[in-house]
């Protein structure tokens, strides 16, 4: 059962340097996690985990070294209000005694950093369950008000024990702050457990074994800090998390080590059979940008024989998403002159057939003679759903019997198997 200090009229309340360690240990953390996406090139949602886990480390470990240090030299909280009012017969030191529930403060200052200025009362919310003045909560040191601050100070000789209560809403944006950063950081873990484990075995146990030490090495820094007194468990585990935070940069930017032979042509054999390029990040994007594809054309009633022969034609080093486009958008595309409309559009005029992954000839069935493609326009009549992406370098084999054009891709294109939805306007352009 805690005892502590009973609250009189004139004692002073305060916030603490909490929200305001958090801010600036989240901005240090921010700052460092962006240096480590720089030098590692990461994209996507790796990048975001770097910079939420790097967010969270910086903020909960600045907050530790905040409470570390003005625990063990008892550093003066900035006093934000005094207490007013009290009980009209309890006198505690000569001076009215507080109550949670009743009494307030004058105002809040709010400082540092933890609210703008409150010029109104703010009540008391907490109290001792066990200790009651005119039938409220005794209120005593540490006990919270509504905005979120604290009982400061109290009385040198008459204590209050028994638990504490809460008896109106508090304003604790230091302990949401604290909540938020430690889900921030579960979270960034947990994404990084997920691309470990997606780049192999081995990655996901080098993880875990990096997580287990860490989570040792601060355990053992907590015992010794308990055993050095009050406030060092804060101090040495806070340190100690900025110190792993500010080394992310360096060890990002470090060449790795040189690979075993046996090692080298393993991995080399392993990223050719599964289809890999040996960088775990663009192997990501890559395998995601497949699948959007995949699931499209799946949707569109093609086996996967024949979608695998349209996406030969897909750059999946490049983004590749669904759309849908509206009434009226105006688009282009090559076709042999007398052959039927196709489903592959451009989005601009300038783009030449080789960009399209085509040959830029073309047969013309009816006079059974090579000829250049011809560019139709189209519009669409009503909104439909298409499959965006970059096209391929490519041999085109099919536009020409019996000749392999290598086309240079690079263009966007637009695929569509909705003939209905895109209306025949004029060649060349509209």
């Amino acid at each position: 059962m805690d005892m502590l200090a009973a609250a009189r009229l004139g004692d002073e309340i305060a916030h603490g340097f909490g929200v305001a360690a958090m801010v600036a240990g989240a901005v240090v953390g921010a700052l460092i996690g962006a240096a480590v996406v720089a030098a590692t090139v990461a994209t996507g949602g790796v990048a975001i985990a770097i910079i939420a886990g790097s967010v969270a480390a910086g903020g909960l470990s600045m907050f530790q070294i905040a409470k570390g240090l003005s625990t063990i030299f008892n550093l003066p909280e900035p006093s934000t209000g005094v207490l007013v009012e009290g009980s009209f017969n309890v006198r505690i030191n000569l001076r009215n005694a507080m109550r949670a529930g009743q009494d307030h403060s004058s105002s809040c200052s709010g400082l540092p950093l933890n609210h703008p200025i409150w010029p109104f009362p703010v009540l008391i919310a907490e109290g001792s369950a066990k200790v009651t003045i005119n039938g409220k909560p005794a209120a005593r040191l540490q006990s919270k008000m509504v905005c979120g601050a604290h009982i400061k100070t109290g009385s040198e000789n008459t204590f209050i024990g028994g638990p504490t209560v809460q008896v109106a809403f508090v304003l604790d944006i230091e302990g949401w702050m604290h909540t938020g950063l430690e889900a921030l950081g579960l979270a960034a873990l947990g994404a990084g457990l997920v691309v470990a484990a997606m780049a192999g075995v081995a990655a996901l146990a080098g993880a875990l074994a990096v997580g287990a030490a860490v989570y040792g090495g601060m355990a053992l820094l907590g015992d010794l800090g308990d055993r050095l007194g009050p406030g060092y468990r804060d101090l040495l585990q806070g340190v100690a998390g900025m110190a792993l935070l500010g080394l992310g940069p360096k060890l990002a930017a470090r060449k790795p080590a040189t690979a075993v032979p046996e090692l080298t042509s393993r991995r080399a054999y392993l990223n050719q059979k599964f289809g890999r390029s040996g960088d775990l990040h663009g192997d990501i994007n890559y395998r995601g940008n497949r699948e959007v594809a995949a699931n499209f054309f799946e949707s569109q009633g093609y086996s996967k024989v024949d979608a695998q022969s349209y996406m030969n034609g897909l750059d999946f080093n490049h983004p590749v998403r669904v759309e849908t486009l509206a009434s009226g958008k105006n688009l282009w595309q090559y076709q042999s002159p007398g052959a039927p409309q196709g489903n592959w559009y451009t989005l601009s005029p300038r783009v030449q057939p080789t960009e399209l992954g085509i040959n830029p000839m073309g047969t013309n069935r009816a006079a059974n003679t090579i000829e250049p493609k011809v560019l139709n326009s189209y519009g669409t009549t009503r909104k439909v759903q298409v499959l965006r992406s970059t096209a391929a370098p490519t041999n085109d084999f099919w536009s020409v019997k019996g000749q392999s054009y290598p086309a240079k891709g690079g263009a966007q294109q637009l695929f569509s198997n909705d003939k209905g939805a895109f209306g025949a306007l004029s060649p060349g352009g509209p």
